[in-house]
């Protein structure tokens, strides 16, 4: 009898559980494999924002939704799929027993500068490291993070996070070479991964999303 197969996907910084479509995406061409979606923030969809939870709460929320999968097909493949800081988030995490995690468009470093730098150009956008910042989004909304959020992701050191997770799991890193979002980094430290460059920006939008879904159903899909 053929076990059955589940995806976990983990997203990115301040959007919803499907990653603004990227998730929905790969998982339209997954039929066969049930996927799990779930938010790390807290919506408010009456005010369009999303207030951004510290590393530490979003680790453990995915470790609660890693744990309700296995309780629901304890006999499951499992793999994970992150995009951009949700790779940082199950990285903190370091699940066992999960077959396969790819990371799409992962940080290299934990420096916002270039973050910073691209939400503080836009009306609206208040930057306060030691209180409440608000960021105005491409998409109209408005994403909101405390002091914590800030606290934590300075001690983040995403190379030895991944090659922590790289000891645990068979890890792919599939990135955008066009990224307009990230710092520019390397993953050569991280050790037995295999780094793939796809052309596309950091979502991975227009023609660059076809060849994205099919980087990851050729890892996902033996």
């Amino acid at each position: 009898m053929s076990r059955n197969h589940v995806i976990i996907f983990s997203h990115g910084f301040g959007v919803k559980k499907d990653g603004r479509g990227l998730f929905t995406d790969i998982a339209d061409s997954l039929p066969n494999i049930k996927s799990v979606m779930f938010d790390y923030n807290d919506i408010d969809e009456e005010n369009n924002s999303v207030t951004v939870k510290p590393f530490s709460e979003q680790a453990k929320i995915f470790e609660k939704n890693l744990e309700e999968a296995r309780i629901n097909d304890p006999d499951a493949i499992v793999d994970v799929v992150c995009h951009s800081q949700g790779a940082i988030t199950v990285a903190l995490a370091k699940p066992l027993g999960i077959r396969k995690i790819v990371l799409i468009a992962p940080p290299a470093t934990s420096n916002t500068d270039r973050m910073v730098e691209i939400f503080r150009s836009r009306p609206g956008t208040v930057i306060d490291m030691q209180g409440v910042s608000k960021l105005s989004r491409a998409d109209g909304s408005t994403t909101i993070i405390p002091a914590e959020y800030w606290e934590e992701r300075k001690d983040v050191d995403p190379i030895k996070l991944y090659s922590e997770l790289s000891r645990l799991t068979e890890l792919v890193i599939i990135n955008a070479n066009q990224d307009e979002i990230l710092s520019a980094g390397s993953f050569a430290d991280v050790k037995g991964v295999e780094i793939i460059g796809i052309d596309g920006n950091h979502n991975f939008n227009g023609e660059s999303r076809k060849n994205l879904i099919e980087a990851v159903r050729s890892k996902i899909v033996d």
